[in-house]
């Protein structure tokens, strides 16, 4: 089956210190303060890193969301694959970028990571993010990012397979 694997090239770190796994939290401490006040965070997000355009904090689906979107198929590691399946069925533009997590089990506001995402926005240009979260999880910064372009459909195999398993001990996803 072609589809959207998750890799662990998905996952960018702010500095080597930064734990690829480990316990994660988003939105950072102190956000949204710390989006300006933090410069390693800034710079994370940054155009030396990044290269962020728009930021926002965003929650689970309203129920209006996720009623209009019932009849998709969404898949708790394949959030490239869901918002395209979101835009088939709504029409919503999709948004390609990052969700920003806090390396938490580091000293604070000193290490960040980065996993690749992509979501849709809404008509009114509200970003709307179907993938399934974490409980711990449930408000999350999400970054627009250029940098966030490129993903391939690729086939199952033992590499693709060993690959995703790879990336989801990083954290960052629902997980049964």
């Amino acid at each position: 089956m072609s589809r959207y694997w998750p890799e662990p090239s998905d996952v960018r770190r702010s500095n080597e210190s930064a734990a690829a796994a480990g316990a994660l939290a988003s939105p950072p401490k102190g956000w949204p303060g710390c989006f300006s006040s933090n410069a390693a965070l800034k710079a994370f997000m940054g155009k030396k890193a990044l290269n962020g355009k728009r930021v926002r904090l965003t929650g689970t689906p309203s129920a209006e969301d996720a009623s209009k979107a019932s009849a998709v198929t969404i898949e708790p590691d394949d959030p490239f694959g869901n918002a395209e399946r979101v835009q088939a069925a709504l029409g919503w533009a999709i948004v390609k970028g990052f969700v920003v997590y806090e390396c938490a089990d580091q000293a604070e506001g000193t290490s960040f990571v980065a996993h690749l995402r992509w979501w849709n926005a809404r008509e009114s240009g509200v970003w709307v993010d179907f993938t399934p979260r974490p409980a711990d999880a449930q408000q999350m910064v999400l970054l627009e990012s250029a940098h966030a372009e490129a993903k391939t459909k690729t086939e199952a195999s033992a590499a693709t397979a060993e690959a995703a398993a790879a990336r989801l001990a990083l954290g960052g996803f629902l997980t049964q």
